[in-house]
């Protein structure tokens, strides 16, 4: 398996990158004590929400692959089976 391609290592680095992101923003921005939980409280929901949709994305593209490929199986196994019994036949 192509491990650039890895639904696995996408969410895992998109996840990092986002969490290095947020805690370097919040520790280099002058804030207030309340200001800076609402920024970390902010900045945790919009990660969830983009995790979510990146989540989301990987399982309709897994599904999408998994049934072109039961379709692909499906079909070679007709074809087979309609080989054999045209031999039979004969």
């Amino acid at each position: 398996m192509n491990l650039t391609n890895d639904p696995k290592n996408l969410i895992g680095g998109f996840i990092a990158g986002a969490a290095v992101g947020i805690a370097i923003g919040m520790l280099l921005a002058p804030s207030d004590g309340k200001k800076t939980r609402q920024q970390i409280v902010d900045g945790s929901v919009k990660l969830k929400d983009n995790l979510v949709g990146t989540v989301n994305e990987s399982i309709e593209k897994l599904k999408d692959q998994f049934n072109a490929k039961v379709d692909q199986i499906a079909k070679e196994g007709k074809q087979k089976a309609d080989y054999t019994s045209e031999k039979i036949k004969v």
